[in-house]
C-alpha cells in the first residue's frame, strides 16, 4: 500500500485562487506570494552579506593603518601594538574606560561610513537583480 502524503503547501499550491478572499487581488504587480518571499530571502541574504563585508572591512582598517605606518614590518606593528596594549594596562579605570568609549566611536563611525560609501552599489546589484536582469 503506496503512502501518499500531502503537505499543506502540496494542496495549496494546487488549490485555484478564489478570487473573492481578495477581492480579486491575488497578485500584485504581476507576482504571486511566492516571489515575493523569495524576492524577500534574496534581500535578506544580501544584506546580511553587505552587513557582514562592512564588519570585516572595519576590523581590517585599523590593521591595515597599523601596517602602514609601520612601514610593512610585521615586528614594527607587533611592537606597536605591544605599546598600546602595554600602555592600555598600566592605565587608570578612568582612562581606560574612555578610552574604549572612543574606541567604539570610532569604530561605529567607521562602520557608518564604510556602509553609506559602499550603499548605492548594493542597492543597485539588488534592484537589478529583482527585475531580472544579469548583473
Amino acid at each position: 500500500m503506496p503512502i501518499d502524503f500531502l503537505s499543506p503547501f502540496d494542496l495549496a499550491l494546487d488549490a485555484p485562487l478564489d478570487a473573492s478572499l481578495d477581492g480579486g487581488r491575488s497578485t500584485t504587480l504581476g507576482k504571486t506570494w511566492h516571489q515575493h518571499a523569495a524576492d524577500t530571502c534574496y534581500i535578506l541574504v544580501k544584506a546580511g552579506g553587505f552587513l557582514g563585508s562592512t564588519y570585516l572591512m572595519t576590523l581590517g582598517l585599523p590593521l591595515l593603518f597599523f601596517l602602514l605606518i609601520s612601514g610593512g614590518s610585521v615586528d614594527l606593528l607587533f611592537a606597536q601594538i605591544e605599546n598600546l596594549a602595554g600602555r592600555f594596562l598600566s592605565a587608570d579605570p578612568v582612562r581606560k574606560a574612555g578610552f574604549v568609549e572612543e574606541l567604539k566611536f570610532a569604530a561605529v563611525g567607521l562602520a557608518t561610513l564604510l556602509a553609506v560609501w559602499r550603499l548605492p552599489r548594493f542597492l543597485n546589484e539588488v534592484a537589478t537583480r529583482l527585475q531580472g536582469e544579469k548583473l
